[in-house]
């Protein structure tokens, strides 16, 4: 499977990528949370403390509804114990898997909904975007509470196919996305490296907020890149303006300045950066996947 180590290096002008598979909706309906939880980001490990991410959780009551993002057949509807989905059973708990109608690189894209209450779906059905498909809950590893584990999977139905769903949601109305790549001077990609993303001069002040996030890049393993970009973070959702990107491996920091646009993929990459000399194992446990 492709890992984040084996992509080639991405090379775009004026900082621009370009973002062809904003496909996917929002998985929630109007009123529930709808973005991504910060703390624990594709390919994050909250500082080694649970299992890399290979998804985006969404935090939820118990019984919101959860939604299709995109049309497509469910390949599967089920609990998990026995059909293995992830690095163990009963891994998800409550699962829906959609195959997506639309291809990417020749490639069949399946869209994850784990840890749920309740599935109102079958195998072999076909679902619309926005259609319900269950109910956010807290089945398989989700002890850390209710929300919903979604997961982009492109190529095979599993684990080690994810990739980062920040890049397949489309942003909120008047909003972009930012991609990068942090790597080392044989151009591999430096894992855990912090990235900090901070607004400069938004373009409407008196309309949006000031920005100032933290994530890292994805750990080392089997979390992959796009085949298109060779990315290791990822950040959707934000306000158009002018913004510095800080990348720090714990002992130096580099910036620099990037143009976020409405439904545009801003790129900011940042080479011969130096791998940290060590950094601390992930533990094979987890409350969440």
């Amino acid at each position: 499977m492709p890992g984040a180590s084996a992509t080639p290096r991405a090379v775009f002008p004026a900082g621009l990528a370009p973002a062809p598979h904003a496909w996917l909706a929002r998985p929630l309906p109007a009123g529930a949370v709808d973005y991504p939880a910060s703390t624990y980001r594709y390919g994050s490990t909250q500082n080694g403390n649970l299992r890399p991410h290979h998804g985006v959780d969404f935090e939820n009551p118990a019984g919101t509804l959860v939604l299709a993002a995109g049309r497509g057949a469910v390949v599967f509807a089920g609990n998990d114990r026995a059909d293995q989905l992830g690095p163990a059973p009963n891994f998800y708990g409550n699962v829906v898997v959609v195959q997506l109608q639309q291809a990417y690189l020749y490639q069949p894209v399946y869209v994850l909904y784990g840890h749920l209450a309740s599935i109102t779906v079958q195998r072999g059905s076909w679902v619309e975007t926005g259609a319900q498909i269950g109910t956010v809950g807290g089945t398989g590893v989700a002890l850390g509470g209710a929300h919903l584990h979604f997961e982009v999977r492109v190529g095979y139905n599993d684990y080690d196919s994810t990739r980062n769903p920040e890049l397949w949601l489309q942003p909120y109305p008047r909003r972009g996305t930012l991609a990068g790549r942090i790597s080392d001077s044989s151009g591999q990609p430096v894992a855990l490296a912090g990235v900090t993303v901070r607004s400069k001069v938004l373009d409407y002040p008196k309309r949006d907020q000031f920005v100032n996030t933290y994530l890292t890049t994805y750990t080392s393993g089997n979390l992959n890149a796009d085949e298109m970009m060779g990315e290791n973070f990822a950040l959707n959702d934000l306000p158009p303006g002018t913004y510095v990107v800080t990348a720090s491996n714990g002992k130096t920091t580099r910036s620099q300045t990037v143009i976020i646009k409405p439904a545009e993929l801003a790129w900011v990459e940042f080479e011969n950066v130096k791998q940290p000399a060590t950094w601390t194992p992930t533990p094979a446990p987890s409350a969440t996947p």
